[in-house]
C-alpha cells in the first residue's frame, strides 16, 4: 500500500494538504519512500483537487492529514483514496508507525 504524507521539511507533517511543499510517498511493499514537489502549491484555486488528482496518479492508497477541504476530500473519495486525520507536526516515522497495527 502506498501511504502519503503531506510535510514541509520531509520529516514532520505539514499544518495543510494541498499547499504543503511535498508529498513523502510511503511504499509499504518494499519500504521505500520518497519526497515528491507538490506542484500545485501555488495554484490560485484548486491546490487540494491538484494534489488528490497528483497522489491519484501515484496510486496512493491513504493520506495523513490535519485537514482536508471538501472538494480535495470529495476527490480523495473519488480515487479509492482514505484520508486519516491526524496532528500537524506529527513525525511522519510516528504515523507511518501506525500503519504496522
Amino acid at each position: 500500500m502506498k501511504i502519503a504524507i503531506p510535510s514541509d521539511d520531509g520529516h514532520k507533517m505539514s499544518s495543510v494538504f494541498g499547499r504543503a511543499a511535498n508529498f513523502v510517498i510511503y511504499d509499504d511493499a518494499d519500504g521505500s519512500s520518497s519526497i515528491m514537489k507538490n506542484e500545485g502549491i501555488n495554484a490560485e484555486h484548486g491546490a487540494g483537487t491538484s494534489a488528490a488528482s497528483f497522489l491519484a496518479e501515484q496510486k496512493v492508497e491513504l493520506v495523513f492529514a490535519p485537514e482536508v477541504g471538501p472538494k480535495a476530500a470529495q476527490g480523495l473519495s473519488m480515487a479509492g483514496i482514505s484520508v486519516k486525520l491526524a496532528k500537524a507536526g506529527t513525525e511522519i516515522k510516528k504515523l507511518l508507525g501506525e500503519t504496522k497495527h
